[in-house]
């Protein structure tokens, strides 16, 4: 279920499947996907992956026409198939693409691409070349490279230990909702990290996560009680 859930978070982004289009409009990004457009191509692909049962093998095909383009959304969704959405996953390949794609500016495979060099997925792990590539997609705002990249800092994890880039870091995640950011938000406050103490700041933020779900920020507050 998460292997699915993962690759349909990768592609349904994009443009929508040609399921909820009509016959003379599938016919026409069809002809154009043929004579060579990398957009419809994509959109083609993505037709194949979101199908129940999913096709993978035409996906692919469709994606790899946009991809050999030069075309980042192409090279992108390629690199996410074979990453996630095919069976053997090729994820040494999958790296090439998401290579491809990053270098281009794609923020998406910009945040993949520091995911396998951070988990040692497809490479050698390499926690500086992972930082490198989650600064490029925290840089353009992804919140989930924001947050990560914070933990980076906080640990010392191919960067040097530097609690207020991990407090700037966590901020703009948190500024986006993200639970967990928020909770190393509230943290930090609390242990004047990065930042100077501030009991005030530092339940204001554990509430905020706590509302979202996060089980650590309840945990947090009720020690904070007991003090």
């Amino acid at each position: 279920m998460k292997r699915v859930l993962s690759i349909l978070l990768m592609v349904a982004s994009g443009p929508l499947a040609l399921g909820v289009m009509d016959q003379a409009d599938i016919a026409a990004l069809k002809q154009k996907a043929i004579a060579g457009d990398p957009a419809a191509q994509v959109q083609v692909g993505m037709s194949y992956a979101l199908s129940m049962p999913r096709d993978s093998k035409e996906a692919i095909k469709w994606f790899q026409m946009a991809a050999d383009q030069g075309y980042a959304d192409g090279e992108y969704r390629l690199a996410g198939m074979l990453d996630v959405g095919s069976s053997p996953p090729n994820p040494t390949e999958a790296i090439k693409w998401y290579t491809l794609a990053a270098k281009q500016g794609y923020k998406d495979a910009q945040y993949r691409l520091a995911v396998m060099y951070d988990q040692g997925r497809g490479t050698p792990k390499n926690s500086a070349e992972a930082a490198k590539w989650y600064t490029k997609a925290a840089e353009q705002g992804r919140p989930d490279a924001q947050y990560r990249l914070g933990e980076m800092y906080e640990q010392g994890l191919g960067v040097p230990q530097d609690y207020r880039q991990a407090m700037n870091w966590y901020m703009q995640a948190a500024e986006k909702n993200r639970p967990e950011a928020e909770y190393k938000v509230g943290y930090l406050y609390e242990h004047g990290h990065g930042v100077a103490a501030s009991r005030q700041q530092a339940i204001a933020w554990y509430q905020r996560s706590d509302k979202h779900g996060n089980a650590l920020a309840e945990q947090a507050l009720k020690a904070l009680d007991q003090q």
